[in-house]
């Protein structure tokens, strides 16, 4: 069983450690990392090709000298979106293949996106459903395309958006399967799926089954986002525990949720130890 967690190396949680950051992960009992490249206004996405891979490399590196796998990346993601215009989207599919290179470099086959969300994230309001999945469906043949040359298969995120159409796993799966690529596949986010207090983890798991290739694990108390420890929200988790076996999911069990960085270190690396065993625990407790 491999537990993940989500590195944020520009960040005040992990990113604190520098250089050493991966060794403390994996002194704090994780074995793979949700390598966050989210934001694009760092390094990353401004150094020239030859810095670039100096950069990378060396994290790539440090991590493998430290037993961590970095086992997925987070592409690109704006608050609030923005995807309204031909310029927007122009630009976002720019840094979107810049994280599949990022991702590449990494020694990492699978990144994590969000849909575009061009009329906002309540477009189920004002009618812009077909508009959306539309462009939508332009923007990631383009992408996939482009990863299927790097051998990275992007990994599409269900959404914790009520009114947005391309949320739910039952939207998300059916946009994946219109694509029909191999390098199109699904993050299950289960924090956005407790979201939508109908639906089931259980039964969302199994839904998905093969198409999940990589998790994001929190929890919340069904009315925001608030990536809670598993545990403290509303999320079934002997549910989500027996629905990953049934389905034979063999890949990372990734945390994306993290100890406070205001902590000091010592209590931060006290967090984080208690977060990786309580998740450890609480997944052996609920196997079959």
């Amino acid at each position: 069983m491999k537990i993940g967690i989500s590195l944020n190396p520009y960040g005040d949680t992990y990113g604190r450690y520098g250089n050493d950051k991966f060794s403390v992960i994996r002194k704090h009992g994780y074995n793979a990392v949700d390598y966050d490249i989210a934001d694009t206004t760092t390094e990353l996405y401004s150094l020239n090709d030859r810095a670039l891979i100096q950069r990378v490399n060396a994290e790539k590196n440090l991590a493998e000298s430290a037993g961590i796998e970095i086992c997925q990346a987070h592409g690109p993601w704006r608050w609030p979106p923005q995807d309204n215009s031909v310029q927007e989207r122009k630009e976002r599919l720019e840094k979107m293949k810049k994280a599949v290179i990022i991702s590449n470099l990494l020694g990492c086959n699978k990144l994590v996106i969000h849909p575009l969300m061009p009329y906002g994230i309540e477009d189920v309001k004002i009618q812009k459903e077909k508009e959306t999945w539309d462009l939508n469906l332009v923007f990631f043949r383009e992408l996939t395309s482009f990863a299927k040359q790097y051998g990275v298969i992007i990994c599409l995120e269900n959404m914790p958006m009520n009114y947005f159409s391309i949320a739910t796993p039952q939207q998300i799966l059916a946009f994946v399967r219109e694509i029909n690529d191999d390098h199109i596949q699904i993050c299950l986010d289960t924090g956005h799926v407790a979201v939508f207090n109908r639906l089931s983890i259980g039964d969302e798991v199994r839904r998905l089954g093969d198409y999940i290739k990589v998790l994001h694990i929190h929890d919340n108390m069904g009315d925001c986002d608030a990536h809670l420890y598993p545990t403290k929200g509303i999320i079934n988790w002997h549910d989500f525990v027996t629905a990953i076996n049934d389905i034979g999911f063999d890949g990372v069990l990734s945390l994306e949720t993290l100890p406070s960085g205001y902590l000091d270190d010592n209590a931060f690396e006290e967090e984080s130890i208690n977060l990786c065993e309580m998740f450890k625990n609480l997944v052996l407790t609920n196997q079959k």
